[in-house]
């Protein structure tokens, strides 16, 4: 399996296109794989072999997750605030 590094996939994202065609195409950032890359036929394949051509998609934990959020203490305007300065800093906005 060919590898990019994520920066020559954003550069030569044409080219990784024409690539996996080929064959699947891992993608590395800071050294290590954070995902693969492969044609649409691949991806169908894959999914037929695993008899989830037709089936929906499963969303049952969306529920689970929505009732877990809704638990969670909002964010106040403050916070929000400190946030955006710590983005300003940091990416010099």
């Amino acid at each position: 399996m060919n590898t990019f590094t994520a920066t020559d996939a954003k550069n030569r994202f044409g080219e990784l296109l024409e690539a996996v065609h080929r064959e699947p195409i891992e993608i590395d950032k800071k050294g290590r794989p954070v995902a693969v890359m492969l044609s649409y036929d691949t991806y169908r394949e894959m999914k037929e072999a695993l008899g989830e051509a037709e089936k929906p998609s499963d969303l049952s934990w969306l529920g689970k997750w929505r009732e877990t959020a809704a638990l969670a203490p909002a964010a106040s305007a403050d916070d929000e605030a400190a946030y955006h300065d710590h983005l300003d800093r940091k990416y010099g906005r």
